[in-house]
């Protein structure tokens, strides 16, 4: 009698899960999301690590999954609680046999698999390998040798072909014959997600219906084509896929809009804009195989290098950062939008991140933990990753990023519409936002620290 639970997690989506599929191969089956209460507390770098706008969105995509199993005579069970108290206690009360997941590279969910195995060794757990574009198993190599830069990735992927991705599971089996009790696990109800629609910028609906809503219409338009061109304009919906969101929590696959890439070539064109869509999914692989390989030192300060950043932590200048408060409009306006909306343009996450770290000197972990806090399409190896790259302790051979702003602003916002949109003129012009430090008079005067040696 194989007893199953699914324990959900980035893949919450009916069509090509095969942790899913999987799962339907089970005698009885459980499907099971742990909402843990951590998420909603400050970490050591003072922010959370899971904001507003991605719980909304989180919220939304459950809805959407739960409903999708209903039609299929299942159901998700929503937890909130301790991640590892609750699954053990479902393993034991339940008598299960087998818990399927889906790989994932985050070191507290394989902490928690380690966890897992040693309270529940009768427990037969089974990874799936199924949030990168490629398996571990087509890899032309082994993790400990991956290439050292993304360049080097590339050439070696160059012949590998992506797999199809799988067609939707048609049932599943029934669910355990009694139910688990709510409330032994929820001793108290999780946030409430009162957000409404923000007045400008861009709105995501969570939830599989909604990621391929926004997949096929996407490709239906002539935006595959000049992506390359639009790429690293900071506003606009049609600037980028905007399909982040929806791949960071499996409402997509990877394989899923990698179809769609090849059809567009296959039907419509193919140029150097559907091939940096591909290269842009080529480097979220990178990124999640780095995570693989590394574990911990994703998040610590020295990264991956040797020898530490000359960065510290200012109080006042992140929080001024955060805010959009510092003494660069363009930044500010930046820090504005992904505040009010959750989403921020690539360009714009290279030039608040470049600035955190070479202007106003901070350690650039604080701004990384502000992202996953911010960002509705947050994914650990993508954010932490990045910041490392822009910081100089990650994959980057040359060293980090140094982006000049002013130059950056004349580039991008030349005639400051971006600013005027996500301005507030009266903060603007006040002495705070002038000075990253604030003056005491028993103190040096601290003006904006400025550098001339930028080339970006």
């Amino acid at each position: 009698m194989k007893r199953t639970l699914y324990w959900v997690t980035k893949d919450l989506r009916i069509a090509d899960n095969l942790a899913l599929q999987l799962a339907s191969q089970s005698n009885e089956l459980i499907c099971v999301y742990v909402i843990d209460k951590k998420w909603f507390k400050p970490n050591k770098f003072h922010s959370k690590p899971l904001g507003d706008k991605r719980w909304h969105f989180l919220q939304a995509s459950l809805n959407d999954f739960n409903n999708s199993l209903l039609a299929l005579g299942q159901q998700l069970y929503v937890v909130y609680g301790d991640t590892l108290t609750s699954l053990e206690s479902l393993c034991e009360q339940f008598k299960v046999t087998d818990l399927i997941v889906t790989k994932v590279p985050g070191t507290d969910e394989n902490r928690l698999l380690t966890q897992l195995r040693s309270l529940n060794s009768q427990v037969k757990i089974s990874q799936v390998d199924q949030f990168t574009l490629f398996p571990e198993n087509e890899l032309p190599f082994e993790i400990d040798n991956l290439p050292a830069s993304y360049s080097k990735f590339r050439k070696v992927m160059s012949t590998i072909n992506v797999s199809p991705p799988i067609p939707a599971v048609k049932s599943l089996p029934c669910m355990f014959q009694s139910s688990p009790s709510v409330t032994l696990y929820e001793l108290e109800s999780p946030p409430a997600s009162i957000i409404g629609k923000p007045k400008q910028g861009n709105n995501f609906k969570g939830g599989e219906q909604q990621g391929l809503k926004h997949l096929k219409q996407y490709f239906a338009s002539e935006n595959p084509g000049i992506y390359k061109e639009v790429r690293n304009n900071l506003e606009g919906w049609e600037n980028s896929t905007k399909l982040s969101p929806w791949i960071n929590y499996g409402c997509l696959s990877v394989r899923q809009v990698m179809q769609h890439i090849k059809r567009y070539e296959q039907t419509v064109e193919s140029n150097k804009s559907t091939e940096s869509l591909y290269l842009e999914l080529l480097w979220r692989d990178y990124f999640q195989w780095v995570h693989f390989k590394v574990g911990a030192k994703m998040y610590q300060f020295k990264g991956l290098v040797e020898s530490a950043p000359l960065t510290s932590f200012y109080p006042e200048r992140f929080k001024k950062w955060c805010l959009g408060n510092t003494p660069y409009p363009l930044v500010n306006a930046c820090m504005n939008e992904l505040r009010h909306t959750g989403y921020l343009s690539n360009r714009g996450r290279q030039i608040v991140a470049s600035c955190l770290i070479n202007e106003l000197s901070v350690d650039w972990r604080f701004g990384a933990a502000w992202f996953e806090e911010q960002l509705i399409d947050y994914d650990a190896a993508v954010n932490w990753g990045n910041w490392q790259y822009i910081a100089g302790v990650g994959v980057d051979p040359r060293g980090g990023r140094h982006f000049n702003i002013k130059k950056q602003t004349n580039i991008y916002d030349l005639n400051g519409e971006y600013q005027t949109q996500w301005l507030d003129p009266d903060i603007q012009a006040s002495h705070l936002v002038q000075v990253l430090d604030s003056v005491d008079a028993a103190d040096w005067p601290v003006s904006s620290v400025t550098h001339t040696k930028n080339s970006i």
